[in-house]
């Protein structure tokens, strides 16, 4: 396929590529999202993607990584509301000493989104430094930056709220 053919590349295959993701993650949002996110990433690298032998494949390939993508991230959202709810539930029956604060969930959201994503990331999925990294697009130091800063903020957090119990 030459460069022109972008747009006859797109009509020809998209509702084909959507009916293929919708069967396989059984979800037409998730699926149509995924291919249009698919072709977006090959029309900014169509020169090079254009000339591939198969350029729907390549599509193909970046709507399905895209969806897998999908899966594990709402594994993990999934594991950590499992571990998060059973957590509450243990505090509803006094696993938790009286004198700790409850609500950790809306001290976290007062942290920057960088550090209380690495937080959750690091301590409530309990995924090591380096693939916390990984996950963010960020180098193990600066996700180090952000877990101390996330660990002071919740430190000081938790201090005032002891302060205010006495």
């Amino acid at each position: 396929m030459t460069d022109h053919d972008f747009d006859d590349c797109f009509r020809a295959s998209y509702a084909r590529l959507v009916r293929l993701l919708t069967a396989a993650s059984g979800d037409a949002e998730l699926a149509a999202d995924c291919v249009q996110e698919a072709f977006v990433r090959a029309h900014v690298r169509w020169r090079k993607v254009g000339r591939y032998e198969d350029p729907v494949g390549w599509v193909r390939r970046v709507a399905l990584n895209l969806v897998r993508d999908h899966a594990r991230s709402a594994a993990r959202k999934r594991r950590a509301h499992d571990r998060l709810a059973a957590q509450g539930e243990a505090d509803r029956q006094g696993a938790i000493p009286a004198d700790q604060p409850h609500d950790l969930l809306a001290i976290l959201a007062e942290l920057p989104p960088q550090s209380r994503m690495a937080v959750a990331l690091h301590y409530v999925e309990g995924l090591p430094v380096r693939e916390v990294a990984e996950e963010m697009g960020l180098s193990e130091g600066t996700v180090k930056f952000h877990l101390h800063a996330g660990r002071d903020r919740l430190r000081r957090e938790l201090d005032v709220a002891k302060e205010g119990e006495r």
